[in-house]
């Protein structure tokens, strides 16, 4: 897989990440999958783990008004034929087209198609770098 590949899947992951489609979300990730914030950390062992959590999720972005994510910046580095990892700013957009909050992630990836069921790449690992201290910037306590 190649920068191109890679890039292809995350806009596919935008494209989930806007719609809150939580299923469509966990088809991204192979399991068990770890998630790793400022202020918290996450280890789902399954989809159907993390499909159960992700109404909190769901309903913590309708609360901010949240209508869609941008990929503002994006690398990839591949580390070997089977991992690689994407590093994503991101830009969260309101229903009113104004800036919610800016936050930088880094992706581990299994590249080598045996993360998931469609053979493309699956997402193992987050580290979410900025996104707890930008929510955190703008007043908003994360409920999720």
């Amino acid at each position: 897989m190649n920068a191109s590949d890679i890039r292809t899947f995350f806009d596919g992951y935008a494209r989930a990440f806007t719609a809150q489609d939580a299923a469509a979300i966990c088809d991204h990730y192979a399991f068990p999958v770890q998630i790793l914030s400022e202020e918290t950390g996450y280890v789902f062992r399954t989809k159907a783990e993390m499909l159960a959590d992700m109404t909190g999720f769901v309903a913590f972005y309708d609360k901010v008004d949240f209508a869609r994510a941008e990929i503002a910046k994006f690398d990839f580095q591949k580390l070997s034929p089977t991992f690689g990892q994407a590093h994503v700013d991101w830009a969260l957009i309101s229903k009113s087209g104004g800036h919610i909050v800016d936050f930088h992630s880094t992706y581990t990836l299994r590249i080598d198609g045996k993360g998931n069921e469609q053979g493309g790449p699956a997402i193992i690992g987050i580290l979410a770098h900025t996104e707890d201290s930008a929510w955190k910037q703008r007043g908003v306590p994360i409920d999720w």
